[in-house]
């Protein structure tokens, strides 16, 4: 699927592909915000959940940029 595919996609149906072919690479607390990155093909979602109601905040999906690069910074990758 491609990210242009799955944001013409209504919400139910995106949530449905997130569940069903989403991989998740990475998770981190911000506060009372649990901030999880799947990956879904060649494109990525990003989800913010609350963690005391345990509800969805927010849901971004991208290919690349500073919403990729801040999960990216944690890894140091060396090269030799």
């Amino acid at each position: 699927m491609k990210l242009c595919d799955y944001k013409k996609l209504n919400e139910e149906d995106q949530y449905r592909i997130l569940w069903e072919q989403g991989v998740l690479i990475d998770a981190c607390m911000d506060g009372e915000v649990k901030k999880l990155l799947y990956a879904i093909d060649n494109f990525y979602v990003e989800l913010w959940c609350h963690t005391v109601t345990n509800k969805i905040l927010w849901k971004l999906s991208f290919k690349q940029g500073k919403l990729l690069e801040k999960y990216l910074d944690k890894y140091s990758v060396q090269i030799n």
